[in-house]
């Protein structure tokens, strides 16, 4: 038997949700291992932003797939079933903090754990890509940037929008200071491919933006540490 492969892809910044890079969400559907497949789209983090929601439609409409979202703001009833039940999820970008709270007393971490478990693929952009970490460098918490706990699906830090000059210098100094474990910073334009739970692959849909590998004392381009 075939042991199942547990994926997670992490978009730093772009993707159907800021409408730009669409290569990022077709390398997304890339990993989906089936024709007829069922994408689900979570926009918790943006309040069920109702804008962001269409433009998941829209993107996705010419491609033979099942679409649905569903709008945990509001109910949080039939979750478990739902997220079952779909080839992949994506999370959109927003408010992380809110995001992450919502999750742990709903007692939604579970199932997204469960849902890793059986295969589905969990990916997002933003807060839907740092949220599956052990930390997060997060602008969610009030003023600048601060260390925010993520669920522990993918050990380590993270930080999203990596390509701002803030971001490179705070996720830097937080490491080096031991306020963050080492981690990956992934810049806009770029996605992550994680199989049970290691970096596997790297897309840039932009030129010279990448994501990389920080600890104390190293910087490297992770395309080169997964080598």
């Amino acid at each position: 038997m075939n042991k199942i492969k547990k994926k997670i892809i992490a978009i730093g910044g772009g993707g159907f949700t800021h409408q730009s890079d669409k290569s990022l969400d077709q390398f997304v559907i890339t990993h989906i291992e089936k024709k007829d497949f069922n994408i689900g789209f979570l926009p918790t983090a943006s309040k069920d932003n109702q804008k962001k929601i269409d433009l998941f439609y829209k993107r996705f409409e010419d491609i033979n797939s099942k679409l649905s979202h569903f709008n945990l703001c509001s109910n949080t009833e039939g979750f478990n079933d739902w997220i079952l039940s779909k080839d992949i999820i994506y999370i959109g970008g927003g408010n992380t903090a809110y995001m992450l709270d919502l999750w742990k007393k709903n007692n939604l971490i579970s199932i997204f754990k469960k849902a890793y478990e059986m295969g589905v693929i969990l990916c997002g952009v933003s807060a839907g890509a740092a949220c599956w970490f052990d930390w997060i460098l997060s602008d969610s918490l009030g003023s600048g940037l601060k260390p925010l706990r993520g669920i522990n699906l993918i050990s380590g830090s993270c930080t999203p929008h990596y390509s701002e000059p803030k971001r490179v210098y705070q996720f830097d100094l937080e490491i080096k200071n031991s306020k963050l474990p080492a981690g990956i910073a992934i810049d806009d334009g770029v996605a992550v491919l994680f199989i049970d739970g290691k970096p596997s692959q790297v897309y840039c849909s932009r030129k010279n933006h990448d994501a990389y590998f920080i600890d104390k004392n190293n910087k490297i381009s992770l395309k080169e540490y997964i080598k």
